[in-house]
C-alpha cells in the first residue's frame, strides 16, 4: 500500500481526483437544482438514478483517496516519526469508518 500512494504516484492519485471532483460538485449542483422535490419519495427516486449515482460512487471513492494522500502527507510531515504509524492507524481507521458509513447510507436509500 505505501508503494501504490507514494511520491508521483500519490500526486498523480491527488490530481485526478482534484479534477474529478472540480467536475462532479457544478454536475451535482446543476442535477438537483434542475430537478423539483415536492416529496420524499422523489428526491430518493432522482438521488437514485444512474446517471447520478454512479458519479458520486466515483466522486465518494476519490475523495476518500483524496484525503487519505492529503492527510497522511501531513502526518508524515508534521507528527514526531515515533507517532507515525499510530496516526496513519487512526487515519485509516478513520477513512475505513467512514466508507462504512456511506455503504450503508447507500443501502438505506435502496429501501
Amino acid at each position: 500500500m505505501t508503494y501504490f500512494l507514494s511520491g508521483l504516484r500519490a500526486h498523480t492519485w491527488q490530481r485526478i481526483s482534484a479534477y474529478y471532483l472540480l467536475l462532479y460538485i457544478p454536475f451535482s449542483v446543476w442535477y438537483l437544482s434542475d430537478r423539483s422535490f415536492d416529496r420524499y419519495e422523489l428526491f430518493q427516486a432522482h438521488l437514485l438514478q444512474p446517471e447520478f449515482w454512479v458519479p458520486t460512487f466515483i466522486a465518494l471513492g476519490l475523495l476518500i483517496v483524496h484525503s487519505w494522500v492529503g492527510l497522511r502527507d501531513v502526518l508524515l510531515d508534521y507528527l514526531p516519526r515515533r507517532f507515525n504509524v499510530m496516526g496513519l492507524v487512526v487515519l485509516g481507521g478513520g477513512l475505513l469508518w467512514v466508507s462504512a458509513e456511506l455503504i450503508y447510507l447507500a443501502l438505506q436509500l435502496t429501501r
